[in-house]
């Protein structure tokens, strides 16, 4: 159909657009709720996408929670308010068995407005704009601009040179000292994953970490640390140890049936002790899936590693639920302890501090 009204849009000079809509977190729905409820969401939405349309409008679903909308004779100023429209329209609660579920949704738009593109690059342009609104907060439209394609290429090549980086052992492990305030002794360090490019030099943690999580290379990076720390801080106790290593995990890691067995690996090809190895995980990670993650922690647990919860304090900001963990120590984030010593009120914390996640 975006086929033939591209052609009949070049041929009668009107334009036209597809937007490109993505349900956000509709996993949720299906495994609290279950997929029979997901199934008849789907069709809810259906229709009220349905309602928000013209006659000779189309929509379909691509698939999954993915569905596309295209508006004949539509410039983009109709299609921004269509997408408004669609917004609002799915913003309204939907009754489901047991209560009422309420949903977002991210829209990309692209238009035709040269009568340049064909019907692939005119989807592939709509789905881009998708992404960029969902990388905005979710729940918003974008319209596609040629700066988001270079940067999904730009994407893609750093995605291949990361992938091959690690395949290679090009990456580096630098280690934080960790200080003891009592006697300023040295009584460990905190691995930190580096990436050193031969075209760019050292790349910033922030540019290719986030990256590693969404593609699921996060994993093997984080057995590369594992491994290449613990050979380390074996040899620096052999000389002048005991200290204690800290390695951070990722969320993709933690939820992986085999993280004890990769850990053990790690520790028993390097030679140290589990006593000197603490594996740090952010606490918005762990509620990720709260049941999963305490069997994984007791699992490492059994290791004999110590367990500790990094950047406490931007998340959930409760104590209660730690009982549940098998935690040896949190690390509390700055931002929560920034005003202890500001005076009574600034020091309270928990009201003046507590900053959802």
């Amino acid at each position: 159909r975006v086929r033939h009204a591209l052609a009949r849009a070049r041929r009668d000079g009107g334009g036209l657009a597809v937007l490109f809509v993505d349900l956000d977190d509709f996993k949720v729905v299906n495994d609290s709720l279950g997929h029979a409820a997901g199934d008849r969401l789907l069709r809810a939405v259906a229709a009220r996408l349905r309602s928000c349309l013209r006659e000779h409008d189309t929509v379909g679903r691509l698939g999954g929670d993915e569905f596309a909308i295209l508006a004949e004779d539509t410039d983009l100023a109709t299609a921004r308010l269509l997408a408004e429209r669609v917004l609002a329209t799915l913003g309204a609660p939907f009754p489901l068995v047991g209560g009422q579920v309420t949903i977002r949704a991210s829209i990309g738009i692209a238009v035709d407005e040269d009568h340049t593109l064909d019907e692939t690059q005119l989807l592939r342009n709509a789905d881009i704009a998708m992404y960029a609104a969902k990388s905005r907060g979710k729940g918003t439209y974008e319209v596609f601009q040629s700066s988001m394609l270079r940067s999904v290429r730009d994407r893609h090549d750093v995605q291949a040179a990361l992938e091959g980086a690690i395949e290679r052992r090009e990456l580096v492990v630098h280690y934080q000292p960790i200080v003891d305030l009592h006697n300023g002794r040295v009584a460990g360090a905190e691995a930190l994953v580096r990436w050193p490019r031969p075209d760019r030099g050292l790349v910033p943690p922030a540019e290719f970490i986030p990256l590693a999580e969404e593609t699921g290379l996060v994993v093997e990076l984080d057995r590369f640390v594992l491994r290449q720390a613990c050979r380390q801080m074996a040899g620096w106790n052999a000389d002048a140890g005991p200290l204690l290593l800290h390695v951070n995990l990722s969320a993709h890691h933690l939820l992986r049936s085999d993280l004890a067995d990769n850990v053990a690996a790690a520790l028993g090809d390097s030679g140290l002790p589990p006593e000197c190895l603490a594996l740090e995980i952010t606490e918005s990670v762990l509620m990720h899936d709260l049941e999963v993650a305490i069997v994984r922690l007791h699992e490492l647990k059994r290791l004999g590693v110590h367990l500790a919860i990094d950047d406490f304090g931007t998340g959930y900001s409760s104590l209660a639920y730690l009982r549940r963990f098998p935690i040896d120590a949190l690390k509390i984030d700055k931002a929560f302890v920034d005003g202890v010593a500001g005076g009574a009120e600034e020091s309270a914390g928990g009201q003046g501090h507590h900053r959802p996640g």
